[in-house]
């Protein structure tokens, strides 16, 4: 039986799961505005996706990372951020999807990233209202909230669509490496 992902593929992805599990440690963006992460918590992520070009390669990222923050506690949800992650691969896998993995497209990019950082925005208050959290006090985040997770995971998806696209031009990527027939 011939595995989906290349064992060249599953390093490259679970490096980049790592990656996102790094950046969220060492990048403290300083500007205490909600979703601000999103601009470097996405980058990885959609350059995995963008070269494996394989549906469940946002997830198998989402997983990685997750287990890691999960393991290490560094969120405020601890075990549970694992859901948090997951989601957010999962949904920049499936609007990948929809566009057809075409990364050349900074608008492309803006939209995976904002619905990649939106879905784990609505995750997190998912997991806080299941702790009991009062729905009002979630309501009022959320509505600063979801703008601030567009724009700032809207900017990491297009800052990942000028990383691949220099990437390509460069030849570390080639169409032979992004063809999701071999």
């Amino acid at each position: 039986m011939k595995p989906y992902f290349k064992l060249h593929e599953i390093a490259l992805l679970s490096l980049f799961g790592a990656l996102v599990f790094v950046l969220r440690l060492i990048f403290k963006i300083p500007i205490h505005v909600p979703g601000s992460s999103g601009l470097v918590w996405v980058l990885p992520l959609i350059i995995g996706v963008g070269i494996v070009r394989k549906p469940g390669a946002g997830l198998y990222m989402g997983f990685i990372s997750g287990i890691l923050a999960s393991f290490f506690g560094v969120g405020a949800l601890h075990v549970l951020d694992i859901f948090k992650y997951l989601a957010m691969g999962l949904s920049i896998d499936l609007t990948s999807m929809l566009f057809l993995y075409r990364f050349s497209n900074p608008a492309v990019g803006f939209v995976v990233g904002a619905v990649g950082n939106l879905t784990k925005m609505l995750v997190n208050y998912g997991v806080q209202l299941l702790f009991g959290v009062q729905a009002a006090f979630i309501l009022v985040g959320i509505t600063v909230s979801t703008a601030t997770h567009l724009i700032f995971g809207g900017i990491g998806g297009v800052l990942a669509v000028l990383i691949l696209s220099r990437l390509r031009r460069a030849g570390v990527i080639t169409e032979d490496e992004e063809n999701t027939d071999n």
